[in-house]
């Protein structure tokens, strides 16, 4: 339970500072939000082990936030998206991880892709 509390005071701040400051480029803060995630996993990773699969994991949501940017947003939101996933499935590989960092985690990212995915996505125009 207290990995939710914090998971959704932790989502509430990055939102306020994306509502407060309005002017920032959205679609870039939700990937710098995408890139910065996955890297906190590899100071839980401290045997060859968890290494050798956290830091191909995190290059590849490097990847997901750069194209997102580049390209389309919904890379990053689908980025978020599956990040739940890594969540899930870090505990099984690190012995240091925190007790409940895994709902902490999916918290934010799934919290993270719904909002980036609203406030980005293009408004159609119905004539």
């Amino acid at each position: 339970m207290t990995g939710l509390i914090i998971g959704l005071i932790t989502t509430a701040s990055i939102i306020a500072f994306a509502e407060i400051f309005r002017k920032i480029d959205l679609k870039f803060y939700a990937s710098l939000n995408l890139a910065a995630i996955p890297f906190i996993y590899i100071g839980f990773s401290i045997d060859p082990h968890s290494l050798i699969l956290t830091v191909p994991g995190a290059a590849l949501f490097l990847m997901f936030a750069y194209w997102g940017y580049k390209k389309n947003y919904m890379l990053t939101v689908a980025g978020l998206a599956l990040h739940g996933l890594w969540d899930v499935l870090f505990p099984h590989m690190s012995s240091v991880a925190p007790h409940g960092y895994d709902i902490f985690c999916i918290t934010i990212d799934e919290l993270l892709a719904v909002y980036f995915y609203i406030k980005l996505k293009p408004v159609e125009n119905h004539q």
